[in-house]
């Protein structure tokens, strides 16, 4: 734990690890990791079923980014954290590669195929790849939290009566919403969502939980859409970071990987 404490103090930092089922969090998760707010700040919270059962190392600190990356690891799995501070806050989320042991490495890995292809052919440069402006022939590719946008300025929406330019529309995984000023989308999913569904419900998921409980139906809802291909411009907002100007180019909305972990449900913390 000190240790431990000493590599979390090198990134500016505090940590906390907790054993035992405490608020009933556990479930079937060896381990969970929040960030929490005390009279000092904020905090890594770390609970784990069984100390005994998970090891936890960092395998890697770049101070001056104030990044880190954490393993977790149990007689089942290595499990891969990055944890840092993006622009206001901190931030933790899970790996889906489990090869990787930098912190540089563990952000390639939340980037989607498609936007390291579009990266290589705008040959950015390595030590450019993780800053939340990134220059290409093509335009500039931004960064807001777990969100990328990548610019097609020749992309317009379809002309049609059936098309929907959306204002002021929310995207969310879950947590506090970005805020898109001028939204346009395609296909996904229609889901029905709230604090208890976070990721929605489809039409049938939602009429099976109404026959199983009659006061669902007053649960405080609202329509989205799952997985859609969508395109953003004008400003995007959040409470965590500086607004982004997108202008009036149209930019593919990119999420980045971190909810393909098999383990991404051991992230408690939704920005």
């Amino acid at each position: 734990m000190e240790l431990l404490t000493k590599k979390f103090n090198e990134i500016g930092a505090r940590v906390k690890v907790f054993e035992g089922n405490q608020r009933g969090q556990m479930r079937d998760r060896d381990i969970i990791l929040d960030i929490r707010n005390d009279k000092e700040g904020q905090y890594y919270d770390i609970r784990l079923r069984d100390s005994e059962e998970v090891e936890l190392k960092v395998l890697d600190i770049q101070k001056d980014d104030k990044h880190l990356l954490l393993m977790a690891q149990t007689k089942k799995q290595k499990m891969k954290f990055l944890c840092g501070y993006d622009e206001r806050e901190y931030f933790t989320c899970a790996i889906p590669a489990v090869n990787v042991s930098t912190v540089l490495q563990a952000k390639q890995a939340l980037k989607p195929k498609d936007l390291i292809e579009r990266e290589t052919l705008g040959k950015i440069k390595t030590k450019e790849k993780h800053k939340r402006h990134r220059k290409t022939k093509k335009g500039k590719i931004h960064r807001q939290g777990e969100f990328n946008f990548v610019p097609l300025p020749s992309f317009k929406p379809p002309e049609g009566s059936l098309t929907i330019i959306h204002r002021n529309e929310p995207m969310s995984r879950g947590g506090k919403p970005h805020i898109a000023q001028y939204l346009y989308r395609e296909g996904g999913t229609s889901v029905y969502v709230n604090s208890i569904y976070p990721e929605g419900l489809t039409e049938k998921e939602y009429q099976e939980l109404l026959k199983k409980d009659k006061d669902a139906k007053n649960y405080n809802w609202d329509h989205r859409t799952r997985d859609p291909d969508a395109y953003a411009k004008g400003k995007i907002t959040h409470t965590d970071h500086a607004t982004l100007d997108l202008k009036d180019v149209w930019h593919r909305v990119v999420l980045n990987t971190e909810d393909k972990a098999a383990f991404a449900k051991a992230v408690a913390f939704l920005d």
